[in-house]
């Protein structure tokens, strides 16, 4: 007997789901015509649905997908429209298939009477912690278009950081896939054609030549070997990421790496401040403001360090004090927590210092690339250089004793 899952919507308009068997589909229909339920979705439950309801298969909701999600809601809510009402409109119109299933069901328990705040924890993999915090803050203090609009805000703002950094990456990766392919087509298709020249010539090849050829006889027999070993360390490192202790390896050494270590420390020095601003102007208590935190720096070498100034807030000691005992944040943002600190405005004092390390952070990315882009030709030219040199050195060889006799 198939088994359907199905959206109705009763005479009152709200909506229901759920999952049934029967023996047909005209059958299902029949039962919600008999107690007035008008149907609004049935799907046959296959192999190819279930599968795709896996998380590797079903859309991500983006930065960008919550950012326009905040920015609508708080324009609906300044406007006077109900929670419900909002959501009802954002359901229908919104995009994202992830997000408008997730709004379904937002929707149908604001019916019930459920708060917002509490039945959008029931999707933490959609919602970061900072948005479900803002919304609980905003409930408490009847400010939830406010918190809306800053959130709105916050995410624009981190999907524009991140466009920039995809768009500075393009060009050196777009270099290194070329470079990738010209390396390949000489080692599979060049050295090869050069090895037989000089095989059919009978002269001595010189150690260098050698390996090159036997490197490209290995590429070209057991290219397949190559393939899984790329694949396998891909994966290996999408599984090390996903341990505590892998990732913790992972995180140091990208804290550690000459130049771009430096990227990292500003565009965590510029999540931290604008993060600490956008909860601590809402209401939630800095301590709470700090748990958060903690958790949208998506680096665990960080997360420990903010635990130990949670700790350290804890036991009476300032902010500035606290963040300074990590040892990892920049003097300037320090000697701007105390100004905060001791005029009162550390809201305002932290956002201030987001603005400039976001600026920081674009001007430093953009240094970056200034110096990848000639590292990655100069590196490229001199493996193809070095490629060329170790098949055509015996050939001038060769011919320079032709040309002697």
């Amino acid at each position: 007997m198939p088994v359907y899952t199905y959206k109705v919507k009763n005479r009152e308009g709200e909506i229901f789901s759920g999952e049934t068997k029967v023996d047909s589909k005209e059958v299902l229909l029949d039962l919600f015509n008999k107690h007035g339920y008008k149907p609004v979705e049935i799907i046959e439950k296959t192999f190819v649905t279930d599968v795709s309801q896996l998380s590797i298969f079903r859309k991500k909701v983006k930065t960008a997908d919550l950012a326009q999600f905040c920015r609508q809601f708080s324009i609906m809510l300044e406007a006077g429209i109900s929670i419900a009402g909002a959501l009802d409109v954002l359901r229908v119109q919104t995009v994202n298939p992830t997000l408008k299933d997730c709004l379904n069901d937002i929707y149908n328990n604001i019916q019930k009477g459920i708060s917002l705040s509490n039945v959008m924890r029931s999707f933490p993999d959609i919602f970061p912690p900072i948005l479900l915090s803002m919304v609980e803050a905003g409930e408490v203090s009847g400010q939830l278009d406010r918190v809306f609009t800053r959130m709105a805000e916050h995410f624009e703002k981190e999907h524009k950081q991140k466009q920039k950094l995809k768009g500075a990456m393009t060009y050196p990766a777009i270099v290194l896939v070329v470079a990738a392919l010209v390396v390949t087509i000489l080692i599979v298709k060049v050295i090869p054609t050069f090895g037989e020249a000089l095989a059919g010539m009978n002269v001595e090849l010189p150690a260098l030549t050698q390996v090159m050829l036997n490197v490209s006889h290995f590429f070209t027999s057991y290219w397949y070997l190559i393939l899984f070993g790329l694949g396998l360390l891909i994966f290996g490192i999408k599984m090390m990421a996903k341990t505590e202790r892998g990732k913790k390896i992972l995180d140091n050494i990208t804290l550690k790496l000459p130049v771009v270590s430096d990227v990292i420390k500003t565009i965590m020095t510029a999540r931290l401040s604008r993060a600490l601003s956008t909860l601590i102007s809402s209401g939630v208590l800095l301590l709470e403001s700090l748990q958060i935190t903690k958790r949208v720096m998506h680096n665990s070498i960080l997360s420990e360090r903010m635990e130990e100034a949670i700790e350290s807030v804890k036991q009476g000691r300032t902010l500035t004090q606290s963040i300074t005992e990590m040892q990892y944040f920049p003097p300037l943002l320090l000697s701007m927590l105390k100004t905060g600190e001791e005029a009162g405005n550390l809201d305002e004092t932290l956002e201030k210092a987001a603005n400039f390390y976001e600026d920081q952070t674009e001007e430093k990315i953009q240094r970056l690339m200034t110096f990848l882009e000639p590292l990655i030709m100069i590196v490229l030219g001199g493996v193809v250089t070095f490629i060329l040199f170790s098949v055509l050195y015996p050939m001038l060889s060769v011919y320079q004793n032709i040309g002697n006799y």
